[in-house]
């Protein structure tokens, strides 16, 4: 049934496909389309009413139809819209649609009114008298049988020709209507009104008078559909009768009473469909496969079994037992109180062996019931003509016939549990019972469990065939058991996954299991070869039992009982065809191109597959992979037929997509498309951005950079104006002290040596105040600077004082000024000037990394000197040694070397004999 609970109340009126092999509807209630997975209504604002009628489709797949309006419409690209009404002139209730030559439309009612494709009027021609329904030959020829004429109207390259009937020795009724149909090469007519059958040569016009057939005559009406070598005959009662097209004499049944019958079209795959009122469209797929015999709708066949002398015996789920002989079903027993579950017997015995409430035994030669037991039979198997055991719920009964109607029963001691399934080892009388403990080998007086993988086995199956046990296993598998030992097993594997069979039947080294999800063929290494249930038509995946009688295979399912041949190929060499439907790309349709780019926020990609047929779709899977993302296939079932990638990584992928029917792979089918790198990801941005982040960098450096040099030039010109306040404080402490020495030598009235004095005070003086202003000085400068300054000293102390410059390995140097001096005035202020006696001072300058000084002097020593400071602290404070620490410090940080100087205090015997001083000067060279 297609569209069973989808137009459910709804009444069919034609059916028909379009060049893509969608199936259009016209119904009671509007158009419908079906693209072989959903059912989507088609509206027509402009329609005047909902029903519509008689579709026809040109060559370039225009479909036309009609309402009871006068309204003629066409639809193309899954579209409806007007394309002609006809006025109150033209139109009238019944209306027929032909397509002639050059893909115009005919339409027929108080006139044929000739249409082109543009919906413009090409043609008119008037009727006076009623016509008969349009006919269109193999040329693209219309005729139509003018009504009370003896005369046949054509339409052909433009024109209307009228042609008389060749009737002899046919007499028409003056109301004859004649309606033309053709099957394969042969013409036929019938006379709706009288019933009456002609054969017809659309050549000559000639109708040749044929024998009635009854089938035409079942109902008021007759409607005939044509579907290749067939003829379709309703009318208004249910069902409707199918006839072989090349004999129409040919008395066949009525099939489908239970539906009224309103269409019948053969699609391009060669299903036949048979539109209903309110039930939907039934799908018969291959004529040639046999229906059912029987639906037994009251009373469902449960049982089958196959019995050379009964036929096939059915089982009833109201107890009743029954046999299908010689095409005829017979009654054996309808005394039932419960389903007959199954059905047990043997050829060597006249016994069949059933429980339907309680155990008995039929005696196929006298047709008598013996009852055996009160208990509940689940299996047998029988050892001899008089001999067989029962399972039952209970345990295994040991049963002996005298071939009369008494059976003697006696319970096996080994056996005392419920018993799912027996199999009987001919070759080493041993009995297999498949029971709630396990499965065991029972054999004379012992019985061993069979286990496997040192687990006990609990089949819901049995069948033995060839000295092997075949037992269907809980997890999906079939073992298969020589003696007492599983030798092998196979996975029953159906679309990717393996089958829980809940029967089996070995058949030409084949295997036949039932399962919830149908009935299937494997081959005895576990490959699904068919699935029976979709290839003959089962309505229903439901199978109740099968067997195999006279070598062909009879199932009962929901539908009825069925006689299936499984040598019968339906689809020989036909592979299976798939292709893309639509892209939906962030739930939004685009036009599906070979290659399709799309932008970096278009992530959810969901394309949608279709299978132009509805043969067979419970078999057929999709397999799918996505190659830049996906290695492994991916299987999906016909209905679920969008493929769907919720957030894909840009990159680049190819979808590949195959079709997969009864273990046959269609040609694979491929879409290749890309997804855009977010801009942030793209290289341009990122070199941007890292450039953009460089020139940040920079600039801020540089902004760093300024901010540094300009603090340092501030520093530098601070430490420069610390260094020249300092040396402004000092020059004027070494001036006091010169002018002191020669205020002393004017009062004691030393004019010469004043006079000297001044004058070498003066020359020392130009030079200070020159070399004050400069960061460095040559070293023979500073040494011309100290001598003056010696000299000067000299003067002051007289002939007491001595001192020695000397010099070593030092050539071609610059020096900060004046840092020397300091510290010669301290040895001689601090030193020597309270010094009694001799007073010496020597001075050695030594080239290493740096410029080393020593000054050297054998004065009265640092702790002596501190004291006399003391005493003196408030007529003479020293301000060199502040100044002289502060100024080293400075030069530390503006040059490069560090400057430095440390005190020695020499001793002798533990009296302080002088002081040294030890300067690290960094210098600079000239070259």
């Amino acid at each position: 049934m297609l569209g069973e609970n989808h137009f459910k109340g709804v009444q069919i009126y034609d059916v028909i496909q379009d060049k893509q092999l969608n199936y259009w509807f016209a119904t009671n209630e509007g158009l419908y389309i079906f693209d072989f997975y959903t059912y989507k209504k088609i509206e027509c604002d402009e329609a005047k009413s909902n029903s519509f009628f008689n579709f026809v489709i040109d060559t370039n797949g225009t479909i036309y139809c009609h309402n009871l309006n006068n309204q003629v419409f066409k639809i193309v690209n899954k579209r409806c819209s007007i394309f002609y009404e006809l006025k109150d002139n033209e139109g009238k209730a019944d209306i027929s649609l032909a397509i002639a030559d050059n893909n115009k439309l005919l339409v027929g009612a108080k006139k044929i009114i000739v249409l082109n494709q543009d919906a413009t009027v090409a043609l008119k021609y008037d009727i006076t008298k009623y016509l008969g329904p349009a006919f269109t030959n193999n040329k693209k020829e219309v005729q139509y049988h003018q009504y009370e004429k003896k005369s046949i109207l054509t339409y052909s390259k433009g024109k209307f020709v009228i042609h008389p009937l060749d009737m002899n020795p046919c007499i028409l009724q003056p109301n004859s209507i004649l309606k033309f149909f053709e099957i394969g090469n042969k013409c036929y007519a019938i006379d709706l009104r009288t019933k009456a059958q002609f054969s017809y040569n659309p050549q000559n016009f000639q109708l040749t008078p044929l024998e009635k057939n009854p089938v035409f005559e079942r109902s008021g009406s007759v409607r005939i559909y044509e579907t290749g070598n067939e003829i379709w005959v309703a009318g208004t009662l249910p069902g409707v009768a199918l006839l072989n097209g090349n004999n129409l004499n040919t008395n066949n049944a009525v099939f489908y009473n239970d539906y009224f019958i309103s269409d019948i079209f053969k699609d391009n795959e060669g299903n036949i469909l048979i539109s209903t009122f309110d039930k939907g469209i039934i799908v018969v797929s291959d004529l040639k496969v046999p229906d059912v015999i029987n639906l037994f709708k009251n009373d469902p066949i449960v049982s089958l079994y196959s019995d050379k002398k009964l036929g096939l015996v059915l089982g009833s789920s109201k107890g009743s037992l029954l046999n299908f002989y010689n095409k005829e079903i017979q009654e054996l027993n309808t005394d039932g109180r419960r389903p007959i579950e199954g059905i047990y017997g043997s050829e060597e015995c006249s016994l069949l062996l059933f429980d339907n409430g309680h155990i008995r035994a039929y005696n196929k030669q006298n047709r008598k019931l013996i009852d055996i037991i009160e208990a509940s039979l689940k299996d047998a198997v029988f050892i001899s003509p008089h001999e067989f055991y029962l399972g039952t719920n209970s345990g295994i009964i040991q049963c002996t016939w005298d071939g009369n109607s008494i059976v003697s029963t006696t319970w096996l001691k080994q056996a005392k549990c419920r018993i799912y399934a027996l199999e009987y080892n001919p070759i080493d009388s041993t009995i297999y019972a498949a029971t709630s403990n396990g499965l065991f080998y029972i054999k004379q007086n012992s019985c061993k469990p069979i286990n496997y993988k040192s687990n006990p086995i609990f089949p819901n199956s049995l069948f033995f065939s060839k000295d092997q046990l075949f037992a269907t296993d809980k997890k999906n598998n079939i073992l298969i058991i020589e003696k007492d030992s599983v030798t092998k097993t196979i996975s029953p594997i159906v679309t990717g996954k393996t089958e829980l069979l809940t029967q089996i039947y070995i058949h030409q080294n084949t295997l036949i299991g039932k399962s919830a999800e149908g009935l299937f063929q494997f081959d005895l290494a576990g490959k699904s070869l068919k699935s029976i249930h979709s290839l003959f038509g089962f309505d229903s995946k439901r199978v109740m039992d099968y067997t195999f009688h006279n070598n062909q295979l009879w199932v009962s399912h929901a539908g009825g009982v069925q006689q299936i041949d499984l040598n019968y190929n339906n689809y020989p060499s036909r592979k299976p065809s798939i292709l893309f439907e639509n892209i939906i790309v962030n739930d939004q349709l685009i036009p599906l191109k070979e290659t399709n780019k799309f932008n970096s926020n278009q992530r959810k990609i969901e394309i949608v597959v279709s299978v132009p047929t509805i043969r067979n779709r419970e078999s057929l899977r999709y397999y799918y992979k996505l190659n830049g993302s996906e290695n492994k296939w991916n299987i999906n079932n016909h209905e679920n037929n969008k493929i769907t990638y919720n957030a894909l990584a840009p990159g680049t992928y190819t979808l590949i997509v195959k079709l997969e029917n009864q273990g046959a792979f269609s040609n694979t089918i491929e879409y290749s498309f890309s997804i855009d790198q977010p801009f942030y990801a793209k290289w341009w941005f990122i070199v941007s951005i890292i450039i953009l982040f460089l020139a940040i960098v920079i600039l801020v450096y540089r902004w760093q950079l300024n901010i540094q040099r300009k603090k340092s030039e501030q520093i530098n010109e601070l430490n420069a104006s610390k260094l020249t306040a300092i040396q402004s404080q000092m020059n004027p402490h070494f001036i006091f002290n010169s002018l002191n020495s020669i205020q002393d030598l004017v009062l004691k009235g030393d004019v010469e040596n004043s006079y000297s004095y001044i004058t070498t005070f003066s020359n020392l003086v130009r030079r200070t105040l020159n070399y004050s202003e400069k960061d460095f000085i040559d070293f023979d400068q500073e040494l011309k600077l100290l001598e003056l300054y010696l000299s000067l000293e000299k003067l002051r102390f007289k002939k007491d004082f001595n001192y020695s410059i000397e010099t070593i390995d030092v050539n071609d140097i610059m020096l900060p000024p004046l840092l020397v001096q300091p510290f010669i005035e301290n040895s001689l202020v601090h030193g020597l000037l309270h010094k009694e006696g001799a007073k010496n001072l020597k001075i050695t300058f030594e080239l290493k990394d740096v410029l080393i000084c020593t000054i050297e002097d054998n004065g009265v020593g640092r702790e002596k000197a501190k004291a006399i400071k003391q005493r003196q602290r408030s007529e003479h404070e020293s301000f060199s040694g502040k100044a002289i620490h502060k100024r080293f410090e400075i030069l530390s940080n503006v040059f490069d070397g560090q400057f430095g100087y440390n005190y020695e205090d020499l001793y002798e015997n533990g009296i302080a004999t002088g002081t040294k001083v030890v300067l690290r000067i960094p210098i600079k060279h000239k070259y």
